[in-house]
């Protein structure tokens, strides 16, 4: 069980730490206790004591396993361990390993930042139990108010009671794990409103964003072979290749392919998959440069940046002119498409030229069916990412953007009930960041790589990380990459929000025509509830293929808004 290896993990640190004490007798102790069976053994024990209190508090049934993992995180030994007082070697080996890490445990445990009283009073007046219910008036009464403060373990032993009533109702719930139960509980519910990209978790997806990271970044645009008005810009594999359309291409489209084989490039994917996923994961999105713009982080003063405003439409503009072709394994193709077909385009008078302002744009099923099949239902192969993703800084920290989008896809590959890392030797780490050592500065990339590690877990895109064989930070080593706890809470235990609705709302005259159908309308009825004269919707479904004019799509929008 995952929250076993994170308890067992705890008492592993604390071992070692005892075992550098200068007391001859605690690094005894921690010899005995660091045995592989009597670690699993207490690690057992502390799992089944959270799971016990869980139980008693009727924490949602749904929600008991993710909470007894944040307790297994958090939950100090002091808590799930009182020493008597006697010597060690008393003690059961099979509890030795939890005696010595709450032996060794120093660290003050405070009030949780995020937690009020009343949310543990609330737990406690959902019991059926008028012990529970004096408990919880105690905790709204300010009874309890010095836990706030100081150490908690030792604030909760100091409370006095100035009733019988409330003396039975500590002696039957212990204050400090109710506290650490509601804690966790609302850090799980806290995390289930947490907004996500979407990331397909395909093998052609994961292909794609391979090739993207190690084209090389000097923004040159090299020369490729070009045949019938299109270059190959990257062919990462036997399985995939992308094209360009270089007829008639425009000077800014240039620009924009050096861009998509910089850094940036990445992010820009990862902007259009967090749109992709808030328009409710459809695989069809009307994209607009002021949604990317905030999607990227950009404040208001680049957003009205005339500059930015070109190059990041230009950036956009490049993709959709880029062809994926997928191919059988003898290397014939096996099926080509644009990567973002186009179905409408929007653009606006800037100065002396058009500029791109809107597009709606479908991704290719292939990149995306694991997120949402082609029959409509939501997708089975595919991975949560952080939103801050696409907000990360691509000039400071590109590798942290690379495994952002990666990892997530690799975690879900070797996904089960009991996993929730993956295992990198140190050479396939720099390989997925994207990073190359240089030989006269070795040093450098792997600095290049904490850096960029770090900067991925505080956005929420990595939990955390350790070295378990070989020279950590070095190219044998072998690297333990675990999930964010968010992350696997909804890939291991399925807590995943509710859904955004999918507004399929129609594109083309033909679709125009499916919908009023489909709701029972004539095109009066139509016209009416779109507010346009019903001459507007004849026209309309009359240009089947033709996209919608401004007029019926701005009264689709307010319809569904409304």
């Amino acid at each position: 069980m995952i929250s076993e290896s994170l308890v067992a993990a705890r008492i592993q640190e604390a071992a070692a730490r005892a075992a550098r004490s200068d007391d001859p007798e605690l690094r005894a102790w921690a010899e005995a206790a660091a045995e592989p069976a009597r670690v699993e053994a207490a690690a057992q024990a502390a799992v089944a004591f959270f799971t016990e209190h869980v139980d008693a508090l009727k924490v949602d049934r749904r929600l008991r396993a993710a909470v007894v993992e944040r307790m297994a995180e958090r939950c100090p030994f002091r808590v799930v361990w009182a020493p008597d007082g006697g010597p060690w070697r008393r003690v059961d080996p099979s509890r030795q390993a939890l005696a010595l890490a709450a032996r060794v445990e120093d660290a003050p445990w405070a009030w949780p930042v995020n937690l009020a009283q009343r949310d543990v009073a609330t737990l406690l007046d959902n019991l059926r139990d008028p012990h529970a219910r004096r408990l919880s008036r105690a905790f709204l009464d300010g009874t309890f108010v010095s836990l706030q403060g100081g150490d908690l373990v030792a604030a909760a032993g100091a409370v006095q009671a100035d009733d019988d009533a409330l003396r039975e109702a500590m002696a039957r719930w212990d204050v400090r794990l109710c506290v650490l139960v509601a804690s966790a509980e609302l850090d799980v519910q806290e995390a289930q409103k947490r907004p996500s990209i979407a990331i397909d978790a395909g093998s052609v997806h994961h292909e794609l964003l391979s090739g993207w990271r190690d084209l090389p970044k000097d923004r040159k645009l090299r020369k490729t072979p070009v045949q019938s008005g299109w270059a190959e810009i990257i062919y990462p594999g036997k399985q995939l290749g992308l094209r360009l359309n270089v007829q008639d291409l425009p000077e800014r489209i240039v620009h924009a392919v050096r861009e998509w084989k910089h850094w940036q490039g990445l992010r820009h994917w990862a902007a259009l998959q967090l749109l992709f996923t808030d328009a409710g994961r459809t695989g069809r999105i009307r994209w607009t440069l002021e949604a990317h713009l905030e999607a990227l982080g950009y404040g208001d003063r680049s957003r009205r940046d005339p500059k930015v405003r070109a190059v990041v439409a230009s950036e956009v503009d490049a993709l959709t002119r880029m062809e994926i072709a997928i191919y059988h394994p003898d290397g014939t193709v096996r099926l080509r498409g644009p990567v973002l077909a186009v179905t409408q385009r929007g653009e606006a008078m800037r100065g002396s030229e058009w500029r791109l302002e809107g597009l709606e744009l479908v991704i290719h099923p292939v990149l995306y069916e694991g997120v949402r099949k082609s029959s409509g239902e939501l997708g089975r192969l595919w991975a949560p990412a952080p939103v801050e993703l696409a907000r990360i800084d691509h000039v400071r920290f590109p590798y942290a953007i690379a495994l952002g989008l990666i990892l997530p896809i690799r975690w879900r590959w070797d996904l089960t009930e009991d996993t929730d890392h993956i295992v990198l030797t140190g050479a396939k780490l720099m390989e997925a960041a994207g990073i190359r050592i240089q030989a006269q500065h070795p040093r450098r990339a792997w600095e290049a790589l904490q850096e960029n590690m770090a900067e991925l877990q505080q956005v929420g895109g990595l939990g955390h990380f350790e070295w378990e064989e070989g020279p950590p930070w070095s190219l044998t080593g072998r690297c333990r990459l675990y999930q964010p706890q968010w992350v696997r809470e909804r890939m291991v235990h399925g807590l995943i929000p509710s859904e955004p609705v999918a507004l399929q709302a129609p594109l083309t005259g033909a679709e125009l025509r499916s919908w009023r159908a489909a709701r029972g309308w004539t095109q009066q009825e139509a016209a009416d509830q779109l507010k346009v004269s019903r001459r507007t919707v004849i026209r309309a479904e009359a240009q089947s293929e033709e996209p919608l004019p401004p007029s019926i799509r701005t009264a689709l929008q307010g319809l569904q808004q409304g």
